[in-house]
């Protein structure tokens, strides 16, 4: 049972796990996670945030 262990971060599939989107090399598809997932979300500031009450 394996139920503790890291797992790899090798990625060997040669379609995306978040978007789907397949490629014909394993590396470019890290390199497809790394530019276009790998990005913080944006924060939505509404009209009357804290800063400004």
């Amino acid at each position: 049972m394996n139920l503790f262990k890291k797992k790899s971060k090798e990625i060997t599939d040669t379609e995306c796990k978040i978007c789907h989107m397949k490629f014909s090399d394993p590396e470019r598809t890290m390199r497809h996670m790394v530019k276009a997932h790998s990005k913080p979300q944006k924060n939505n500031r509404s009209i009357g945030s804290a800063k400004y009450r």
